[in-house]
């Protein structure tokens, strides 16, 4: 950054390369004039540690920093809770992971390396390719002090398998010899007092063994990757209701149900909590929270093709329009990594543009730029499950098509002359879009995810909170000079509504040459 700021002091010192003022830190009206290549160099770096959220403003790390990391990370564990309460006979059982923090910082810097060509004084020709570094830092700390959810021991345990196997054989058959003695009558069924105590063990072993068997493995691809620690209250209470429950079963003469309940015996620290999360089968199939690799930090962004058409040329207004065709040449973010920035949308946009320039009292400029797209459909890879969900399962994933709303965006800067050279100012920018629609690419598709999560689910989930608007505002300054130009902008979301919209901060800073060609 020092030699560019070095060079940009020196041309705005230069009187020899300046006739005037005028602004870069925006869109402008003008057009290089007839056989003029003019070269653009353009970096842009937005960074964010938040987000706008149904919810409020939170820290990207949210699901996974609490005194309590629990239901709130996923439906997952919420369902866990729920089995262990229902297993148990525990209403106000709270599963935790323990004290946790995601801390998170995302940074994409994108090079937009343009050149436009003048056709005529009034019509140019662009292209834009850009180079975009993205750059998660990301650090997953969990303390399992007051935990009380572990590793389920299929995971940790050898001969786990074999031991559930026989408990839950156990049951099963304890379970179908008492159903067998009430459909034959056995304890004065159907009307007597005992046949009822017997239905009321029945009823409550089924829900029971319902109940342990989600939490050992899984509901459909829903996985199973948590138990409750054996010397926690959940655990316990899972004991506690196992033995009341093997002695009735005995008093009515279904026993032979001896086999103990396999509990984990601890809790995760957060090294063993990222290896399970990245497991297809116990957990989530994610990539770990960590640094961006560098191999994955460089990729290009979606290009651009342009022709612009300056409509008015003279006096204290002007006006311009655009057309730009945006191309499938980005990288999309990864489903299987949780914080990955994508560098482009990766399908074909067609966007209009119009810019408007107004001169007032020779010193304050004006300037309203209007863009509006239509976003072409594409395909993406997602995991089917509401956008603000974190740990969603690894068999919710499939390959979409997707159709991206379409959107527009409204910059507004008034920019003050403050010498012959340089002028300064605010900005704001408004931007909002509509509503993303998915669907499956084939009916095949659809019978393949039915059949990994045990029950049909819609793509439509994926669109709730897609539409989004965001607010941001920012200072400008800006330099204009016969054959250089240069500008630098400071830009904060200041709000934003959808599912995760970044609370970004955008630092922009503006290069141009140009050259007489022909």
């Amino acid at each position: 950054m020092r030699p560019i700021a070095i060079l940009v002091l020196a041309l705005a010192t230069n009187p020899a390369l300046t006739r005037g003022v005028g602004a870069q830190a925006v869109e402008r009206t003008d057009t290089p004039k007839r056989g003029t290549v003019r070269f653009t160099f353009d970096p842009q770096t937005t960074v964010w540690n938040d987000a706008f959220t149904p919810h409020g403003r939170r820290p990207l790390g949210w699901a996974l920093t609490s005194d309590s990391v629990g239901a709130a990370a996923g439906p997952t564990l919420a369902r866990i809770e729920q089995d262990v309460r229902t297993a148990g006979g525990l209403s106000g059982f709270i599963a935790s992971l323990g004290k946790g923090l995601l801390a998170v910082h995302e940074e994409r810097r994108v090079t937009p390396i343009g050149a436009e060509v003048g056709i005529t004084d009034r019509l140019s020709l662009g292209v834009m390719v850009p180079l975009v570094r993205v750059q998660t830092r990301a650090r997953l700390n969990l303390n399992p002090a007051g935990a009380n959810l572990g590793a389920n021991p299929r995971w940790t345990t050898p001969g786990a398998d074999t031991v559930y196997s026989a408990f839950f054989s156990q049951f099963d058959t304890a379970l179908a010899h008492l159903d067998d003695s009430i459909t034959a009558g056995s304890y004065g069924c159907p009307g007597s007092a005992q046949c009822a105590t017997a239905r009321g063990v029945l009823d409550r072993g089924r829900t029971v063994r319902l109940a342990l068997g989600h939490t050992v493995f899984g509901v459909g691809g829903d996985p199973a990757p948590f138990l409750p620690v054996d010397t926690s209250d959940g655990g316990r209470a899972i004991d506690s209701t196992l033995l009341k429950l093997q002695t009735d079963l005995a008093t009515l003469g279904a026993g032979g149900f001896t086999h103990a309940f396999l509990l984990p015996t601890g809790a995760l620290d957060a090294n063993g909590l990222q290896r399970l999360l990245g497991d297809t089968v116990f957990g989530f199939g994610i990539a770990p929270f960590q640094d961006t690799r560098k191999r994955l930090r460089y990729f290009p962004g979606d290009a651009e093709l342009s022709a612009k058409y300056r409509l008015v040329t003279s006096g204290p207004y002007a006006a311009a329009v655009a057309v730009v065709v945006r191309l499938p040449t980005g990288h999309l973010d990864s489903p299987n990594d949780l914080l990955d920035v994508a560098t482009g949308d990766h399908q074909t946009d067609l966007e209009a543009r119009v810019t408007q320039e107004l001169l007032v009292g020779g010193r304050l400029w004006l300037n309203l730029s209007v863009r509006a797209a239509q976003q072409r459909p594409g395909e993406r890879e997602r995991r089917l499950a509401p956008p603000e969900a974190f740990l969603v399962p690894f068999a919710a994933r499939a390959r979409l098509k997707w159709d991206p709303g379409d959107y527009l965006q409204v910059d507004f800067a008034p920019l003050l002359r403050l010498s012959r050279f340089f002028a300064a100012g605010m900005t704001a920018s408004y931007y909002t879009r509509a509503r993303d629609r998915y669907a499956f690419l084939s009916p095949q598709d659809s019978s393949a995810v039915a059949a990994r999560l045990g029950a049909p689910v819609s793509p439509s989930v994926l669109e709730a909170g897609t539409a989004e608007r965001r607010l941001r505002l920012g200072w400008a300054m800006s330099y204009l000079g016969p054959v250089f130009e240069s500008g630098l902008s400071i830009e904060q979301t200041v709000s934003g509504r959808g599912s995760v919209v970044p609370a970004a901060t955008v630092f922009r800073l503006v290069m141009r040459v140009s050259r007489k060609l022909f």
